[in-house]
């Protein structure tokens, strides 16, 4: 069951960034279609989200898991890459880009484009900063994992 919901937490993070840059251009052009998008935008991002502490909490690499190998020492952690990656700065770039999303879907409800539109494009870019990209030495994951 735990690669199964792996497996679609990182689907999710592709239907994500599909909706935020389909959200940030509605915004931006003051499309009536920013109200619909931007429900599964935030749909997609809170059951993510729910996804990701579930994982945090029972994955066996990386979370809770990498605190308790700590003996939860968060000096520790902090001066670990990895595990400051995976305990503190994926959990709450990822949360504080959900928060910007959950508003800016609040926003594009009453019809004010501009706010949406930059609180999507901040949430974009703090999610851009905070996934493990393949590219990033000692956190990258694959792509398309499972593929």
């Amino acid at each position: 069951m735990y690669n199964g919901l792996l497996h679609l937490h990182n689907l999710l993070r592709w239907v994500i960034l599909l909706l935020l840059l389909i959200s940030i251009f509605q915004a931006f052009s003051k499309s009536r279609g920013l109200t619909r998008t931007s429900l599964f935008l935030v749909i997609s991002a809170h059951l993510t989200f729910v996804l990701g502490v579930y994982q945090w909490i029972t994955s066996p690499t990386v979370g809770l898991s990498i605190l308790k190998r700590m003996d939860y020492n968060f000096g520790a952690v902090m001066k670990d890459a990895f595990a400051r990656f995976w305990v503190v700065e994926h959990f709450a770039g990822m949360l504080i880009a959900i928060v910007l999303i959950t508003i800016g879907r609040a926003k594009a409800k009453r019809l004010k484009h501009m706010p949406a539109a930059w609180l999507f494009l901040i949430a974009l870019l703090i999610i851009l900063a905070v996934v493990p990209w393949p590219f990033r030495p000692g956190i990258g994951r694959p792509w398309f994992p499972g593929m």
